[in-house]
């Protein structure tokens, strides 16, 4: 007689586990359009040489204020009229970039909450839907798929998707980062 309680009594809990772990997943699935293909993002400075000629001091003045990321000139070297010699962003602007799936883009629309986990961050950030993207991301690739073969394969697309931050992130964050996200729906 104890067996057999036991057993319902063990039962009941597996079946209330999978229930919680049902309605978890359930929910989820209708409350948030997720993604994990995100990143931290920015404008990026470009900051070029002004004119062509040899490079004798890195003191040439930004165009925006920003922070310096990457320097390709040095000092003494040959920089043509133009050419980009440093890159920069304003590391107090960045937003997050995420490329949302198309058969999800529907329940996307600006100024929808947005939960965000950036992977140098403990804390899961706040932002906002500021912009949704008018085409795929595979519109603007260097090196757009061929079909060489004359055979049609269906590609699953992504349409990016610009979140503006609610509070900045720590000084850690930098852009090109992971992000993972999670915009309401309702």
């Amino acid at each position: 007689m104890k067996k057999m309680v036991l057993i319902n009594v063990i039962t009941i809990v597996v079946l209330v586990i999978i229930g919680v772990v049902g309605f978890h997943f359930y929910n989820q699935a209708t409350s948030y359009v997720s993604t994990d293909n995100a990143k931290v993002d920015g404008e990026q400075i470009k900051v070029s040489a002004p004119a062509s000629g040899e490079i004798k001091s890195l003191d040439i003045k930004m165009p925006k204020q920003g922070t310096i990321v990457k320097v390709d000139g040095m000092e003494g070297s040959m920089a043509q009229a133009g050419t980009p010699i440093a890159y920069a962003y304003n590391l107090d602007e960045t937003y997050v970039t995420a490329n949302v799936d198309e058969k999800d883009i529907a329940d996307v629309e600006e100024g929808k909450d947005v939960n965000i986990k950036l992977d140098g961050e403990e804390a899961e950030l706040k932002g906002k839907v500021k912009e949704v993207g008018k085409a795929t991301a595979s519109s603007f690739s260097l090196m757009p798929s061929s079909n060489s073969d004359g055979n049609y394969t269906k590609v699953s697309q992504v349409v990016p998707v610009k979140i503006s931050l609610d509070s900045k992130p720590s000084k850690n964050v930098v852009p090109g980062m992971n992000a993972e996200v999670k915009i309401h729906k309702n």
